[in-house]
């Protein structure tokens, strides 16, 4: 049986990225130590991207809050 994490509206908004202000993006797209400290650690290059735009995508999206 399968089972839905995301809702349909919550699939579009992960899907189609809105505009991003200069703010906004400081904001969220700026990696803090502490995001720094947990991406980097025997990770290959590949892995440390990806949890970096989920670090910062996720909350700006409003799917969590930020930390």
């Amino acid at each position: 049986m399968s089972t839905r994490m995301f809702s349909e509206d919550q699939l579009e908004r992960l899907r189609s990225y809105p505009d991003i202000s200069r703010e906004d993006l400081i904001r969220y797209f700026t990696l803090t130590p502490a995001d720094i400290a947990f991406i980097d650690p025997g990770r290959g290059p590949g892995d440390r991207l990806g949890l970096a735009v989920h670090l910062a995508t996720l909350p700006w999206l409003g799917f969590c809050r930020m930390r």
